[in-house]
C-alpha cells in the first residue's frame, strides 16, 4: 500500500511538472498574468507562508516516498527470517548461485541460467535451461523441479511456497556438442606457429 502511494505521489508531480512544460512551450500560459501571480504569492505574508509549509510537505513526502521504494528494493533483493538469536538475511544472487551449480551438476543440462525473486506469494523462481536431446523433458523438468525447490528448503530453511518455471531455451544434439568441443581444441597434427620464429637476435 505505502509503495502505491509513492507512485501514486511521483507520477502526480511528475505529471504536473511535464504538464507546465508542455504548457509553456506550447504558450498555453499568459505570461503576465503568471508573473502577476507569482507576484502576489511573493508580496502576500500568508500566501508565502503557505508556499513554504508547502514546499517544506514536499519535501518530506519526497524523501517518505524513496525510503518506502528503496525499501521494497531492498527487500526483493533478499530472503529474511528469524532464529531465536536474531534475524538471518540472505541475498536471491546467492540463491541463484546455489541452482546455478546445482543444474550444472546434472548430465541432462548443457547451460542454466536462474533468476529469483521474493513476492508476497513466496520465492519465485525461473530458469533458463539447454537441455542435451535425449533428454526425457517432462520426466526431466518435473524431477528439477522438485529437486530445486527440495534443496533451497534444506539449504535455507524457507518455509515460504517456492514456485520453480522452468524454459527449455535449446535443445542440443551430441553432434553439436562434438562439433563444438572440437572448434575448441586444436587438431592433433596441426602445428602451431611460432610468432617471429625466424628472427635471429
Amino acid at each position: 500500500m505505502k509503495t502505491a502511494l509513492s507512485i501514486i505521489f511521483y507520477t502526480i508531480i511528475f505529471a504536473l511538472l511535464g504538464a507546465l512544460a508542455i504548457a509553456f512551450a506550447f504558450h498555453l500560459i499568459d505570461l503576465t498574468d503568471l508573473i502577476m501571480r507569482i507576484g502576489f504569492l511573493y508580496e502576500d505574508t500568508r500566501m508565502r507562508l503557505i508556499t513554504g509549509l508547502s514546499g517544506v510537505l514536499l519535501i518530506l513526502l519526497s524523501f517518505a516516498a524513496s525510503q518506502v521504494i528503496s525499501g521494497k528494493i531492498q527487500r526483493e533483493k533478499t530472503i529474511a527470517f528469524s532464529n531465536p538469536n536474531g534475524q538471518v538475511t540472505i541475498t536471491l544472487s546467492a540463491v541463484e548461485d546455489l541452482i546455478r551449480r546445482l543444474a550444472n551438476q546434472l548430465t541432462e543440462i548443457r547451460d542454466a541460467k536462474a533468476v529469483v525473486k521474493a513476492t508476497k506469494k513466496g520465492i519465485d523462481i525461473r530458469m533458463r535451461v539447454v537441455l542435451r536431446s535425449e533428454t526425457n523433458i517432462p520426466d526431466f523438468t518435473a524431477q528439477l523441479q522438485d529437486l530445486i525447490s527440495g534443496k533451497i528448503q534444506e539449504v535455507f530453511g524457507i518455509d515460504e511456497p517456492i514456485t520453480v518455471k522452468i524454459h527449455v531455451a535449446k535443445i542440443v544434439t551430441g553432434e553439436e556438442r562434438s562439433k563444438k568441443k572440437a572448434e575448441k581444441s586444436p587438431l592433433p597434427n596441426e602445428e602451431i606457429q611460432i610468432p617471429y620464429q625466424g628472427i635471429k637476435i
